[in-house]
C-alpha cells in the first residue's frame, strides 16, 4: 500500500504542477501585447526519493521556481539608447519653429532687406518723390516689424519650452515614487523567497521611461532594489525613499530643481538627460545664440544707416538735419571678444605724445582693452577706446597728439567670435522719423541731390559684420539654424531606429513567441492527461487490492 500512496502522490503532484504551468502559458500568451512583459518559464523540481525496500522511489514534481527571460546587456543597451533618443526627439519640434521663423525666401527677413534698400534705390532716381519717400518710410516700419515678429516668435518658443518642461514634472515624479514602492515590494517578496517578475517588468518600464525623461541611470542592489541617479550622480530614488523634482520659476524661465526633504539642489543642464537636457540645450544654448546674432544684425544694420543719414538733409534743411533713421541703440548695447589661449598674459603698448609707454596686462578681450583705457582712475589721459560698428578697435586722441600702438602682445592669441549684448535690440528697432520730408536722400539743399540716398545704397553690399553684408549674415543665421535642424531630425530618427531594433531583439530574446507558448500549452495538457490516466490507473489498482481483501 505504501507504494501505491506514493504513486497517488505523485499522480497528483504532476497533474498540480501541469496544471500551473498551462496557468503560466495563459499568462505569457494574455500579456503577449504588454509593454516591457518579460516571458515566464516554470521551472520544474522532482521532489526528494524514499526508500522503498532495497531502492528509492520519487514522491512526484513541483514548480520549483517560475523564471523571468531577462538579458541584462540589453536593458541597459535600451535604457542608454532612450536617453539619447529622449534628448534628440525633444528638440525636433523647438527647433522646427525656429527653422521656420528664421527662414529665408519670399516674406523672410533677408527679403524685407532685399525690399528695403530697393526703396533707397527708387529714391534715388527720384529724391523729391512723395511716392518714393512714403515707400522709403514704410520699408524702415516693415523691417523693424519682421525683427520684432522674429523675436516675438521666437520667445513664445521659450514658453513652449517652459511650459513642455513644467508637464513633465509631474509625470517624473510619479515614476520615480512608483519605482520606490517597487522597490520595497521586490526586496520583500524575494528575501521570502517568491518571484516578483511582473513588478520587475513594471519596474523596467518605468525606468525606461526615467531614461528617456531625465536620463537617469540605474544599478541594482543585493537586495533587489534599484538605484536612481541624475547623470551628475545626484540620487533619485534609493531603496524605498524617492526624491522629488520641482519646477520653480526663475524670471520667465521654469527651471528644475531637485528635493531632499527640506533641502533643494538646483539642476542646470549638465545634471540632466534625455528630454528635458534636450529642451534645456535648445531654450538656454541655441535660441539665446540666434537672437544674439539677431541682436548684432540690428544694431549694426540701424547703426551703418543712421550714420550715413544724420550727415544727410531732408526736404528742408531744419529741422531736418542731422536726424537718425532709426532710434539709435541705447548705451547699454555692449560687445565681448574674448581671447582663447592668452589666459591674461596679453597685453598692448601704448604711448601718447612723448610720454612715457604705458604697458596693460592681463587682457583677456578687447572689452579689457577699452575698459583699461578708459577708466577714470586709471585709465590714460587724452585718448579713448571703443569697437565700432565693423568690430574693430578704435582709439581716438582726445588732444591731439600722436598715439603709437604697440599691440604685439597680442598677436598670439585665438579670438573667439564676439558676445552681443544689447537687451534685445531686435524687437525694439523703431523710425526716428515719422514723416517724408525728415528723408535725408541728399547732402544738400540743391534740388534733385541725391547722393546720401546713393549711400545708403552702397550699405547693401558693404560688409558691415566682418566678411558679411546684412543679407549673408542673416543667411549664415538661418543656415546655421537649419544645419542644426537637419542633424537633429536626422539624430533623432537614427536613435529611434535603434531604439526599435533593440526593441525587438529584446521581444526576441525575452518576449512572449505565440508559436512557443502553443507548444508549450500542448505539451503541458499532453502532460496533464497523462496524469489524470495515471491516477485513474492507481486508483483501479487499489480497488482491486481493496476486494482481494473482502
Amino acid at each position: 500500500m505504501g507504494g501505491l500512496n506514493a504513486a497517488l502522490n505523485s499522480g497528483r503532484t504532476s497533474l498540480q504542477t501541469n496544471q500551473k504551468a498551462i496557468e503560466i502559458t495563459g499568462l505569457n500568451v494574455a500579456n503577449v501585447n504588454t509593454e516591457g512583459y518579460s516571458r515566464q518559464t516554470p521551472h520544474l523540481t522532482p521532489y526528494p526519493a524514499l526508500a522503498f525496500g532495497d531502492f528509492f522511489i520519487g514522491t512526484g514534481v513541483t514548480v520549483g521556481s517560475v523564471q523571468r527571460s531577462h538579458d541584462v546587456f540589453l536593458a541597459g543597451q535600451i535604457k542608454d539608447k532612450s536617453m539619447e533618443f529622449g534628448l534628440e526627439n525633444s528638440m525636433l519640434n523647438p527647433l522646427a519653429e525656429l527653422e521656420r521663423v528664421i527662414g529665408i525666401g519670399e516674406g523672410s527677413l533677408s527679403d524685407e532687406f532685399d525690399q528695403f534698400f530697393d526703396a533707397w534705390r527708387q529714391l534715388s532716381t527720384n529724391p523729391g518723390g512723395e511716392v518714393e519717400r512714403q515707400a522709403v518710410l514704410q520699408r524702415g516700419e516693415l523691417i523693424g516689424r519682421a525683427f520684432s515678429n522674429i523675436y516675438r516668435e521666437i520667445q513664445q518658443s521659450v514658453k513652449n519650452v517652459n511650459s513642455t518642461i513644467t508637464s513633465k514634472v509631474d509625470g517624473v515624479n510619479l515614476a520615480l515614487e512608483e519605482v520606490a514602492q517597487l522597490n520595497t515590494r521586490i526586496s520583500a517578496l524575494e528575501m521570502s523567497g517568491q518571484d516578483a517578475n511582473s513588478d520587475r517588468d513594471r519596474r523596467d518600464v518605468l525606468l525606461k521611461s526615467l531614461a528617456t525623461s531625465i536620463g537617469a541611470t540605474t544599478f541594482e542592489t543585493s537586495t533587489g532594489a534599484a538605484s536612481v541617479q541624475l547623470p551628475n550622480g545626484m540620487p533619485l530614488v534609493e531603496m524605498g525613499k524617492a526624491n522629488q523634482i520641482n519646477a520653480v520659476f526663475s524670471g520667465t524661465d521654469v527651471n528644475l530643481e531637485l528635493s531632499f526633504g527640506a533641502s533643494t539642489l538646483p539642476l542646470d543642464r549638465n545634471a540632466l538627460g534625455g528630454e528635458f537636457r534636450g529642451l534645456y540645450e535648445v531654450r538656454d544654448v541655441m535660441i539665446p545664440d540666434v537672437v544674439n546674432r539677431l541682436d548684432q544684425l540690428a544694431y549694426s544694420f540701424a547703426t551703418e544707416v543712421n550714420a550715413m543719414h544724420v550727415s544727410g538733409s531732408g526736404l528742408e534743411p531744419n529741422p531736418t538735419s542731422n536726424l537718425s533713421f532709426f532710434e539709435p541703440p541705447s548705451s547699454h548695447v555692449s560687445q565681448s571678444y574674448p581671447a582663447i589661449g592668452n589666459f591674461g598674459n596679453g597685453q598692448i603698448v601704448l604711448t601718447v605724445g612723448n610720454g612715457e609707454p604705458t604697458i596693460i596686462t592681463g587682457l583677456n578681450s578687447l572689452e579689457d582693452i577699452i575698459g583699461a583705457i578708459n577708466d577714470p582712475d586709471d585709465g590714460i589721459a587724452g585718448i579713448t577706446a571703443e569697437i565700432n560698428s565693423n568690430n574693430q578697435l578704435v582709439i581716438r586722441s582726445v588732444s591731439g597728439a600722436n598715439v603709437k600702438i604697440d599691440a604685439s602682445g597680442l598677436a598670439g592669441g585665438t579670438y573667439a567670435p564676439p558676445t552681443f549684448s544689447s537687451q534685445d535690440y531686435s524687437s525694439n528697432l523703431k523710425l526716428a522719423i515719422s514723416e517724408t520730408k525728415q528723408i535725408a536722400a541728399g547732402t544738400g539743399s540743391a534740388p534733385g541731390d541725391n547722393t546720401n540716398a546713393l549711400a545708403i545704397l552702397l550699405l547693401e553690399q558693404k560688409q558691415t559684420l566682418g566678411n558679411d553684408t546684412f543679407v549673408s549674415f542673416y543667411g549664415k543665421i538661418a543656415s546655421a539654424v537649419g544645419v542644426e535642424a537637419a542633424r537633429n531630425r536626422q539624430a533623432a530618427q537614427g536613435f529611434k531606429d535603434s531604439l526599435v531594433q533593440l526593441e525587438n531583439m529584446r521581444d526576441g530574446v525575452d518576449g512572449v513567441s505565440l508559436e512557443e507558448e502553443m507548444i508549450n500549452l500542448l505539451k503541458y495538457q499532453r502532460g496533464f492527461e497523462a496524469s489524470a490516466r495515471f491516477l485513474s490507473t492507481v486508483d483501479e489498482m487499489m480497488a482491486t487490492l481493496m476486494t482481494l481483501k473482502r
